[in-house]
């Protein structure tokens, strides 16, 4: 899987093994929150692709790595870039990701499904969808 390609769960899953995180086999309890010093994750409750208060300490810890792997991708003027703009969180935790494993990692890691949360028909039919303006068009692959 291409990481500027990464998005939702999946984008979220590799956050958590970038961060040395472990995943939680069991559900949190209903209105559970995140716990950053817990050392874990669930994908009910990490969302650092969507959540800035998840992302920014991420930021602030890689913001070097993150800003070479931006610049590497869209030059020195990424700070315009309307995909960037738009949806930051997104665009810094794959480029954090690329920092930690490369342009490309795997779907699935050693028997994990990060996909496992979600319903089936969106398991099997799940879309990566990088915006339009990236590289130059929409392109859609299933991951």
């Amino acid at each position: 899987m291409i990481v500027k390609k990464l998005e939702g769960t999946l984008l979220n899953f590799w956050v958590a093994k970038s961060r040395g995180l472990t995943r939680l086999s069991e559900p949190p309890l209903a209105g559970a929150k995140h716990d950053p010093d817990s050392g874990s994750w669930h994908p009910a409750t990490y969302r650092p692709a969507s959540n800035w208060s998840q992302a920014g300490p991420i930021v602030s810890d890689e913001w070097y790595a993150i800003e070479d792997i931006l610049i590497e991708w869209f030059g020195p003027e990424w700070t315009s870039v309307n995909t960037v703009v738009h949806i930051p969180t997104v665009w810094f935790m794959r480029a954090y990701v690329a920092s930690q494993f490369g342009d490309e990692v795997e779907d699935l890691i050693a028997g994990e499904e990060p996909l496992q949360d979600q319903p089936p028909s969106l398991r099997n039919a799940a879309l990566c969808i990088l915006p339009a303006g990236v590289s130059g068009n929409s392109s859609r692959s299933t991951i």
